[in-house]
Protein backbone atom coordinates (compact mmCIF):
# COMPACT_ATOMS: atom_id res chain seq x y z
CA UNK A 1 0.00 0.00 0.00
CA UNK A 2 1.81 3.63 -1.11
CA UNK A 3 1.69 6.68 1.43
CA UNK A 4 -0.99 8.62 0.51
CA UNK A 5 -0.25 12.50 -0.01
CA UNK A 6 -1.09 13.57 3.46
CA UNK A 7 1.47 10.73 4.79
CA UNK A 8 4.44 12.69 2.77
CA UNK A 9 3.56 16.30 3.55
CA UNK A 10 3.16 15.43 7.28
CA UNK A 11 6.96 13.13 6.48
CA UNK A 12 8.14 16.83 4.76
CA UNK A 13 6.94 19.04 7.70
CA UNK A 14 8.35 16.38 10.60
CA UNK A 15 11.26 16.23 8.93
CA UNK A 16 11.95 20.20 9.19
CA UNK A 17 10.72 20.50 12.43
CA UNK A 18 12.96 17.80 13.77
CA UNK A 19 15.94 19.67 15.27
CA UNK A 20 13.75 21.90 17.09
CA UNK A 21 11.93 19.05 18.92
CA UNK A 22 15.51 17.80 19.71
CA UNK A 23 15.97 20.90 21.22
CA UNK A 24 12.59 21.40 22.75
CA UNK A 25 13.26 17.50 24.29
CA UNK A 26 16.74 18.46 25.43
CA UNK A 27 15.66 21.45 27.98
CA UNK A 28 12.25 19.34 28.86
CA UNK A 29 14.37 16.69 30.72
CA UNK A 30 18.43 15.00 30.58
CA UNK A 31 18.00 11.65 28.47
CA UNK A 32 19.77 8.50 28.91
CA UNK A 33 19.31 6.05 25.97
CA UNK A 34 20.16 2.16 26.59
CA UNK A 35 19.91 0.34 23.14
CA UNK A 36 19.73 -3.15 23.12
CA UNK A 37 20.64 -5.69 20.66
CA UNK A 38 18.57 -5.28 17.22
CA UNK A 39 17.36 -2.31 17.46
CA UNK A 40 18.04 -0.15 14.99
CA UNK A 41 16.96 3.81 15.12
CA UNK A 42 17.49 4.30 11.29
CA UNK A 43 15.65 1.12 10.06
CA UNK A 44 13.03 1.39 7.47
CA UNK A 45 11.08 -1.61 8.30
CA UNK A 46 7.72 -1.02 9.88
CA UNK A 47 7.76 -2.39 13.48
CA UNK A 48 5.45 -1.84 16.79
CA UNK A 49 6.77 -0.05 19.45
CA UNK A 50 5.37 -0.58 23.00
CA UNK A 51 6.45 2.61 26.33
CA UNK A 52 5.36 2.37 29.56
CA UNK A 53 3.78 5.69 30.08
CA UNK A 54 5.40 7.66 32.98
CA UNK A 55 4.37 11.35 32.26
CA UNK A 56 3.05 13.66 29.47
CA UNK A 57 5.89 14.10 27.19
CA UNK A 58 7.48 10.83 26.76
CA UNK A 59 5.00 10.20 23.72
CA UNK A 60 8.01 12.56 22.47
CA UNK A 61 11.08 11.22 23.78
CA UNK A 62 10.22 8.04 22.93
CA UNK A 63 9.65 7.17 19.06
CA UNK A 64 12.28 10.84 18.83
CA UNK A 65 15.79 8.58 18.19
CA UNK A 66 14.05 6.83 15.14
CA UNK A 67 14.51 7.79 11.64
CA UNK A 68 11.19 7.25 10.48
CA UNK A 69 8.53 9.18 12.69
CA UNK A 70 6.16 6.59 14.02
CA UNK A 71 2.43 6.97 13.65
CA UNK A 72 1.20 7.03 17.40
CA UNK A 73 -1.85 6.54 19.17
CA UNK A 74 -3.47 9.12 21.44
CA UNK A 75 -6.45 10.36 23.46
CA UNK A 76 -9.75 11.22 20.97
CA UNK A 77 -10.11 13.95 23.20
CA UNK A 78 -7.00 15.65 22.70
CA UNK A 79 -8.54 16.13 19.21
CA UNK A 80 -11.01 18.69 20.56
CA UNK A 81 -8.30 21.13 21.90
CA UNK A 82 -6.73 23.92 20.07
CA UNK A 83 -3.49 23.70 19.38
CA UNK A 84 -3.52 19.76 19.54
CA UNK A 85 -6.16 19.89 17.21
CA UNK A 86 -4.78 21.28 14.73
CA UNK A 87 -0.65 19.38 15.40
CA UNK A 88 -2.28 16.14 15.90
CA UNK A 89 -4.52 16.57 12.27
CA UNK A 90 -2.51 18.13 10.35
CA UNK A 91 1.27 18.15 11.16
CA UNK A 92 2.14 14.83 13.55
CA UNK A 93 1.14 11.10 12.79
CA UNK A 94 -1.51 10.46 14.99
CA UNK A 95 -4.34 8.22 15.08
CA UNK A 96 -7.19 8.69 17.91
CA UNK A 97 -8.34 5.96 20.52
CA UNK A 98 -11.33 6.53 22.63
CA UNK A 99 -9.96 6.15 26.30
CA UNK A 100 -11.23 3.27 28.41
CA UNK A 101 -13.00 1.13 25.64
CA UNK A 102 -12.22 -0.19 22.42
CA UNK A 103 -12.18 1.08 19.22
CA UNK A 104 -11.90 -0.72 15.60
CA UNK A 105 -11.12 2.29 13.88
CA UNK A 106 -7.92 2.96 16.15
CA UNK A 107 -6.98 -0.62 14.88
CA UNK A 108 -7.84 0.01 11.18
CA UNK A 109 -5.67 2.99 11.16
CA UNK A 110 -2.56 1.10 13.24
CA UNK A 111 -2.73 -2.06 10.37
CA UNK A 112 -3.00 0.87 7.57
CA UNK A 113 -0.05 2.64 8.70
CA UNK A 114 1.90 -0.65 9.02
CA UNK A 115 1.01 -1.73 5.20
CA UNK A 116 2.27 1.77 4.29
CA UNK A 117 5.48 0.81 5.49
CA UNK A 118 5.46 3.35 8.77
CA UNK A 119 6.32 2.29 12.28
CA UNK A 120 3.56 2.41 15.13
CA UNK A 121 3.91 3.57 18.73
CA UNK A 122 1.39 2.57 21.51
CA UNK A 123 0.90 3.11 25.15
CA UNK A 124 -0.84 0.02 26.45
CA UNK A 125 -1.57 1.01 30.03
CA UNK A 126 -3.29 3.80 27.78
CA UNK A 127 -3.19 6.62 30.51
CA UNK A 128 -0.29 7.81 32.33
CA UNK A 129 0.68 6.55 35.80
CA UNK A 130 -0.80 8.67 38.53
CA UNK A 131 1.13 6.26 41.05
CA UNK A 132 4.06 5.74 39.58
CA UNK A 133 4.14 2.20 38.11
CA UNK A 134 3.01 0.38 35.13
CA UNK A 135 -0.38 -0.75 35.49
CA UNK A 136 -3.49 -2.87 33.30
CA UNK A 137 -2.58 -3.35 29.88
CA UNK A 138 -5.58 -3.76 27.36
CA UNK A 139 -5.57 -7.11 26.06
CA UNK A 140 -6.91 -5.82 22.77
CA UNK A 141 -3.16 -4.83 22.21
CA UNK A 142 -1.92 -8.27 22.38
CA UNK A 143 -4.32 -9.53 20.04
CA UNK A 144 -3.46 -6.49 17.25
CA UNK A 145 0.54 -7.69 17.81
CA UNK A 146 -0.68 -11.04 16.83
CA UNK A 147 -2.30 -9.99 13.79
CA UNK A 148 0.14 -7.16 12.92
CA UNK A 149 3.19 -9.70 12.14
CA UNK A 150 6.00 -7.42 12.58
CA UNK A 151 8.80 -7.24 14.91
CA UNK A 152 7.99 -5.65 18.49
CA UNK A 153 10.03 -2.91 19.87
CA UNK A 154 9.48 -2.21 23.52
CA UNK A 155 10.59 0.83 25.41
CA UNK A 156 11.05 0.53 28.83
CA UNK A 157 11.28 4.52 30.54
CA UNK A 158 12.80 5.06 34.34
CA UNK A 159 12.91 8.20 36.09
CA UNK A 160 9.83 9.96 34.07
CA UNK A 161 7.19 9.81 36.80
CA UNK A 162 8.73 11.35 39.66
CA UNK A 163 11.06 14.20 37.22
CA UNK A 164 7.20 14.93 36.58
CA UNK A 165 4.39 13.43 38.36
CA UNK A 166 0.92 13.57 36.95
CA UNK A 167 -0.65 14.55 39.72
CA UNK A 168 1.74 17.54 40.46
CA UNK A 169 0.58 20.98 40.22
CA UNK A 170 4.02 22.22 41.23
CA UNK A 171 7.33 21.76 38.77
CA UNK A 172 10.48 20.13 39.85
CA UNK A 173 13.76 21.13 38.76
CA UNK A 174 16.18 18.40 37.36
CA UNK A 175 14.07 16.24 35.39
CA UNK A 176 16.02 13.04 34.19
CA UNK A 177 15.13 10.23 32.60
CA UNK A 178 16.07 7.04 30.91
CA UNK A 179 15.04 5.14 27.78
CA UNK A 180 15.62 1.27 27.45
CA UNK A 181 14.75 -0.03 24.26
CA UNK A 182 14.79 -3.46 23.56
CA UNK A 183 13.45 -5.78 20.43
CA UNK A 184 11.30 -7.57 22.80
CA UNK A 185 10.02 -10.19 20.21
CA UNK A 186 10.91 -10.55 16.80
CA UNK A 187 8.57 -11.19 13.74
CA UNK A 188 9.22 -15.16 13.46
CA UNK A 189 8.63 -15.83 17.32
CA UNK A 190 5.41 -14.40 17.11
CA UNK A 191 3.62 -16.96 14.95
CA UNK A 192 4.06 -19.98 17.57
CA UNK A 193 3.17 -17.35 20.77
CA UNK A 194 0.08 -17.62 22.27
CA UNK A 195 -1.99 -14.24 23.27
CA UNK A 196 -1.16 -14.89 26.94
CA UNK A 197 2.32 -15.35 26.25
CA UNK A 198 2.43 -12.56 24.46
CA UNK A 199 1.10 -10.43 27.21
CA UNK A 200 3.58 -11.67 30.19
CA UNK A 201 6.47 -10.88 27.87
CA UNK A 202 5.40 -7.30 26.97
CA UNK A 203 4.26 -6.60 30.88
CA UNK A 204 7.91 -8.12 32.11
CA UNK A 205 9.50 -5.60 29.49
CA UNK A 206 7.37 -2.99 30.63
CA UNK A 207 7.19 -2.92 34.04
CA UNK A 208 8.42 -0.05 36.16
CA UNK A 209 8.30 1.27 39.52
CA UNK A 210 9.64 4.60 39.72
CA UNK A 211 10.39 4.38 43.36
CA UNK A 212 12.18 1.42 43.03
CA UNK A 213 13.86 3.27 40.49
CA UNK A 214 14.60 6.45 42.65
CA UNK A 215 15.88 4.44 45.68
CA UNK A 216 18.30 3.33 43.76
CA UNK A 217 19.56 6.46 42.17
CA UNK A 218 18.23 9.03 44.63
CA UNK A 219 18.09 11.94 41.81
CA UNK A 220 16.90 15.29 43.42
CA UNK A 221 13.88 17.19 42.07
CA UNK A 222 13.86 20.45 44.33
CA UNK A 223 10.67 22.44 44.01
CA UNK A 224 8.57 24.82 45.79
CA UNK A 225 5.43 23.25 45.51
CA UNK A 226 5.89 19.27 45.97
CA UNK A 227 3.10 18.28 47.57
CA UNK A 228 0.25 20.41 46.01
CA UNK A 229 -1.97 18.27 44.13
CA UNK A 230 -1.79 14.99 45.83
CA UNK A 231 -5.47 15.71 47.24
CA UNK A 232 -6.27 14.38 44.04
CA UNK A 233 -4.60 11.04 44.37
CA UNK A 234 -4.76 10.21 47.57
CA UNK A 235 -8.39 9.99 49.88
CA UNK A 236 -8.06 7.80 52.37
CA UNK A 237 -5.66 8.51 55.78
CA UNK A 238 -4.16 6.10 56.83
CA UNK A 239 -3.67 7.21 60.36
CA UNK A 240 -7.32 8.03 61.00
CA UNK A 241 -8.99 6.73 57.84
CA UNK A 242 -10.79 9.74 56.93
CA UNK A 243 -12.03 10.27 53.22
CA UNK A 244 -11.02 13.19 51.35
CA UNK A 245 -9.68 14.57 54.44
CA UNK A 246 -5.82 15.49 53.14
CA UNK A 247 -4.74 19.51 52.70
CA UNK A 248 -2.06 20.49 50.46
CA UNK A 249 0.30 24.03 50.41
CA UNK A 250 3.77 23.82 49.16
CA UNK A 251 5.65 21.01 49.75
CA UNK A 252 3.53 19.99 53.01
CA UNK A 253 0.10 18.47 53.67
CA UNK A 254 -1.64 17.07 56.41
CA UNK A 255 -4.68 14.85 57.19
CA UNK A 256 -7.43 17.95 58.45
CA UNK A 257 -9.52 15.34 60.24
CA UNK A 258 -6.54 14.19 62.26
CA UNK A 259 -3.93 17.19 62.10
CA UNK A 260 -1.42 14.56 61.36
CA UNK A 261 1.32 16.63 59.60
CA UNK A 262 3.47 15.71 56.07
CA UNK A 263 6.05 16.62 53.62
CA UNK A 264 7.27 15.32 50.20
CA UNK A 265 11.40 15.68 50.13
CA UNK A 266 13.18 16.51 46.89
CA UNK A 267 13.59 12.81 46.32
CA UNK A 268 9.84 12.45 46.20
CA UNK A 269 9.38 10.71 49.24
CA UNK A 270 6.52 11.45 51.91
CA UNK A 271 7.81 11.34 55.16
CA UNK A 272 5.50 11.92 58.54
CA UNK A 273 2.71 9.08 57.41
CA UNK A 274 2.95 5.00 57.76
CA UNK A 275 3.81 5.49 53.68
CA UNK A 276 6.69 6.89 52.04
CA UNK A 277 5.39 6.72 48.82
CA UNK A 278 2.41 6.63 46.78
CA UNK A 279 1.72 2.84 45.18
CA UNK A 280 1.76 1.78 48.35
CA UNK A 281 -0.61 4.32 49.35
CA UNK A 282 -2.85 3.39 47.16
CA UNK A 283 -2.49 0.22 47.58
CA UNK A 284 -3.77 0.89 51.18
CA UNK A 285 -6.86 2.73 49.76
CA UNK A 286 -8.03 0.88 47.04
CA UNK A 287 -10.18 -1.75 49.59
CA UNK A 288 -12.07 1.50 51.00
CA UNK A 289 -14.62 1.18 48.10
CA UNK A 290 -17.22 0.02 50.21
CA UNK A 291 -16.84 3.40 52.14
CA UNK A 292 -16.08 5.79 49.74
CA UNK A 293 -19.24 4.44 48.04
CA UNK A 294 -21.57 5.69 51.27
CA UNK A 295 -19.63 8.95 51.66
CA UNK A 296 -20.36 12.10 49.86
CA UNK A 297 -17.72 13.66 47.57
CA UNK A 298 -17.71 17.07 46.24
CA UNK A 299 -15.82 19.17 43.74
CA UNK A 300 -16.51 22.22 41.63
CA UNK A 301 -15.04 22.14 38.09
CA UNK A 302 -15.81 22.99 34.37
CA UNK A 303 -18.07 21.21 32.09
CA UNK A 304 -17.90 20.53 28.89
CA UNK A 305 -19.90 18.17 26.13
CA UNK A 306 -17.33 16.46 23.65
CA UNK A 307 -18.76 15.79 20.18
CA UNK A 308 -16.53 13.04 18.49
CA UNK A 309 -18.39 13.37 14.87
CA UNK A 310 -16.49 16.83 14.54
CA UNK A 311 -13.90 16.76 17.50
CA UNK A 312 -15.89 19.54 18.81
CA UNK A 313 -15.86 20.81 22.01
CA UNK A 314 -18.59 22.65 23.41
CA UNK A 315 -18.24 24.90 26.78
CA UNK A 316 -20.81 24.70 29.23
CA UNK A 317 -20.03 26.48 32.04
CA UNK A 318 -18.86 25.90 35.68
CA UNK A 319 -20.43 23.38 37.48
CA UNK A 320 -20.89 21.89 41.46
CA UNK A 321 -20.15 17.82 41.31
CA UNK A 322 -21.42 16.39 44.32
CA UNK A 323 -21.36 13.14 44.25
CA UNK A 324 -23.92 10.93 46.59
CA UNK A 325 -25.59 7.31 47.20
CA UNK A 326 -24.57 6.57 43.74
CA UNK A 327 -25.48 9.64 41.90
CA UNK A 328 -23.67 12.43 40.15
CA UNK A 329 -25.37 15.38 41.25
CA UNK A 330 -24.27 18.68 38.92
CA UNK A 331 -25.73 22.39 39.55
CA UNK A 332 -24.80 25.50 38.40
CA UNK A 333 -24.53 26.08 34.49
CA UNK A 334 -26.61 22.63 34.20
CA UNK A 335 -29.31 21.10 37.17
CA UNK A 336 -29.36 17.34 36.56
CA UNK A 337 -28.75 14.34 38.32
CA UNK A 338 -27.07 11.30 36.62
CA UNK A 339 -27.34 7.61 37.94
CA UNK A 340 -23.71 6.15 37.99
CA UNK A 341 -25.22 2.96 36.51
CA UNK A 342 -26.42 4.82 33.22
CA UNK A 343 -22.85 5.59 32.44
CA UNK A 344 -19.87 4.39 30.78
CA UNK A 345 -16.18 4.59 30.28
CA UNK A 346 -15.53 6.61 32.88
CA UNK A 347 -11.79 8.14 33.29
CA UNK A 348 -9.67 10.25 34.39
CA UNK A 349 -7.41 12.44 31.57
CA UNK A 350 -4.71 14.82 31.77
CA UNK A 351 -4.13 15.67 35.55
CA UNK A 352 -8.06 15.75 36.87
CA UNK A 353 -10.45 15.56 34.02
CA UNK A 354 -13.09 13.26 34.83
CA UNK A 355 -15.12 12.22 31.48
CA UNK A 356 -17.90 9.79 30.53
CA UNK A 357 -20.39 8.59 28.15
CA UNK A 358 -23.68 9.16 29.12
CA UNK A 359 -26.85 8.67 26.88
CA UNK A 360 -25.42 10.39 23.26
CA UNK A 361 -23.80 12.50 25.59
CA UNK A 362 -20.44 12.45 26.59
CA UNK A 363 -19.03 14.56 29.09
CA UNK A 364 -15.88 15.79 30.89
CA UNK A 365 -15.15 17.67 33.52
CA UNK A 366 -12.47 19.78 34.74
CA UNK A 367 -12.20 18.98 38.78
CA UNK A 368 -10.69 21.38 41.23
CA UNK A 369 -9.90 18.33 43.53
CA UNK A 370 -10.69 14.67 44.41
CA UNK A 371 -10.20 13.35 41.17
CA UNK A 372 -9.32 9.80 41.81
CA UNK A 373 -11.90 9.53 44.65
CA UNK A 374 -14.51 10.37 42.16
CA UNK A 375 -13.33 7.98 39.05
CA UNK A 376 -12.97 5.46 41.65
CA UNK A 377 -16.58 5.62 42.74
CA UNK A 378 -17.81 4.71 39.27
CA UNK A 379 -15.55 2.09 38.29
CA UNK A 380 -13.02 -0.52 39.16
CA UNK A 381 -10.90 -0.64 36.28
CA UNK A 382 -8.68 2.09 36.89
Amino acid sequence: MKKTRKDRFQDFILTIIRPLVHIWMFFDAKTKVNKGEGVNFKTKEPYIMLANHTFLFDVVHVPLRFKVASYVVASQTLFTHQPTKFLFTNIAHIIPKSKGKSDLRTARGLIGAIKRGYPILIFPEGNTTFYGTTKYIEESTMKLIKKLKVDVITCNVKGGYLSKPRWATGKRKNRRIQLNYELTIKKEKLKEMSIPEIHDTIHEALYNNDYDYQREHMIKHPGKHLAEGLENVIYICPRCEAINSIETKGNNFKCSHCNTPGYIDKYGFLHGFKFDNLLDWDNFQRPYKEELEKTTIESSGFLDYLRFEDDARIHVGPVKLVYKDGKFHFTGTINEIIDLKDISNPIVTLRRDLSFDYGKRHLIIKLDRFGASLLRVAQDKY
